[in-house]
């Protein structure tokens, strides 16, 4: 059984949450404590020991991030809960942490569950609150920091860093500048959803480039070629897009 707190300004969506999780998930899931505010929050954790706190982002006093301000260490996992499709989501997913949108759906509350039941080894909840805490702060500075899963661990990169990324069946060979090359235990697709920034193009079910290693552009033959010299093919179909894409982020 899973021990999780709530913590959110509004006691309607503190409510809605808690009658969720009693409706559908009360065999997995079981609620130690609700608070308003974080001030409060912290004395139902520390309290309660919960594994799991349900986070809200926006709330009048303190945001939902000043709350890894009050402990030496954070011993519970968090998922970000928010009404917002806002800028904090981008850094909020790449630094592996989960987040719900309110109202929150069935189905995402369960697919969280699921991977939280099959997680063996996860990132330290103290490296993700790191890399958060970067991510916000360094705002639109050219850093942009993702954590990305090889083998058991997770290798943190600066995505500006990827000149493309190559499908291999189940995995996605990630080349980087520096002629360095990881593998990731995920599909293109995921690895597409994580580097969701307007610099990569899916250039065909293959290839995912970063626009700004593209050294040139073969109009005739239909390929482009990167600055580590790698030769990649567009698909039909992304040929209009890429060009037009290109001028803007090249």
């Amino acid at each position: 059984m899973i021990k999780c707190v709530i913590i959110d300004d509004e006691s309607n969506c503190r409510n809605d949450l808690s009658a969720l999780i009693e409706y559908k998930f009360k065999d997995r899931l079981r609620i130690s404590g609700m608070a308003g505010s974080v001030k409060e929050g912290v004395g139902i954790i520390n309290a309660s020991l919960p594994d799991v706190v349900f986070l809200d982002i926006r709330m009048p006093e303190e945001d939902g991030f000043q709350l890894f301000n009050k402990f030496d260490h954070v011993n519970f996992d968090v998922v970000f809960t928010t009404s917002y499709e806002e800028y904090a989501i981008q850094a909020i997913k790449h630094a592996a942490f989960d987040y719900l949108l309110k109202p929150v759906d069935p189905k995402d509350l369960e697919t969280f569950l699921d991977r939280f039941d099959q997680r063996e080894k996860q990132i330290s909840v103290a490296h993700k609150i790191k890399l958060l805490l970067a991510q916000l702060e360094s705002g639109d500075e050219p850093n942009i920091l993702v954590s990305l899963p090889v083998g058991k661990e997770y290798k943190v990169v600066n995505a500006r860093d990827i000149i493309y990324c190559k499908a291999d069946v189940n995995y996605t060979e990630i080349h980087t500048s520096g002629n360095l090359k990881f593998v990731v235990t995920k599909t293109l697709g995921k690895v597409e959803e994580i580097l969701n920034y307007p610099f990569f193009f899916r250039c065909h079910k293959s290839y995912l480039a970063n626009l700004n290693h593209i050294d040139s552009y073969n109009k005739i033959d239909g390929y482009i070629r990167m600055k580590n010299q790698e030769v990649i093919y567009l698909a039909d179909r992304r040929i209009e897009e890429f060009i037009n894409l290109f001028g803007k982020e090249k």
